[in-house]
């Protein structure tokens, strides 16, 4: 009796035994799995953490229209019967790295100083004015860009357009006319 009591007694052992060295065993395995989650989690973040430079090939600009304020009902109407996602250009682009947003100003016809604002992020303010007969009128448009991946570059522009005086008054509006729109930059080829 003494000796089954005995073996009772070294089986319960073996089994809290076991029963130890598996928990202790799948804690080291999640901590091992933690480790190698973590690890790749910042593997991913310094990898993404680069600029990203655009691919070489034929680019394609849509725009697209969200709002309009401050319009006349004329200048609204116009805008409004404008085509959405409007193509601005599809054209052959080179570009190199280490990437600068200028290199797209001879392509989107522009002369924006560009200023990086971070990774894969810049801002640029652009200012053209014309003038007629009828009196001057000045655009300044405000453009974030944002470098979304290799293939897409989004902006994010708010135009102003302000009338000299004689031609705001011959237009009826003492306010400038506002258009807030998304221009998508997409590479459509080699």
């Amino acid at each position: 009796m003494l000796q089954s009591q005995n073996n009772r007694q070294l089986i319960f052992r073996r089994r809290k035994l076991r029963t130890s060295f598996d928990t202790t065993s799948r804690k080291a395995l999640l901590l091992f799995l933690a480790m190698l989650l973590a690890f790749g989690i910042a593997s991913a973040q310094s990898a993404s953490a680069a600029d990203i430079v655009p691919q070489t090939g034929t680019w394609q600009g849509h725009s697209q229209v969200r709002g309009v304020s401050g319009c006349t009902a004329e200048i609204r109407a116009e805008i409004e019967a404008e085509p959405q996602e409007e193509v601005l250009y599809s054209q052959p682009v080179a570009l190199t790295a280490p990437f600068d947003l200028r290199q797209f100003n001879t392509v989107w016809e522009t002369d924006v100083n560009w200023a990086r604002r971070g990774l894969n992020f810049w801002t640029g303010t652009l200012v053209e004015t014309e003038r007629s007969p009828f009196g001057s009128v000045t655009s300044t448009t405000e453009v974030e860009t944002f470098v979304l991946n290799e293939v897409k570059i989004l902006q994010k522009a708010i135009v102003t357009v302000s009338f000299s005086s004689a031609l705001a008054k011959q237009l009826g509006t003492s306010t400038p006319c506002v258009i807030d729109a998304n221009i998508t930059h997409q590479r459509v080829g080699p």
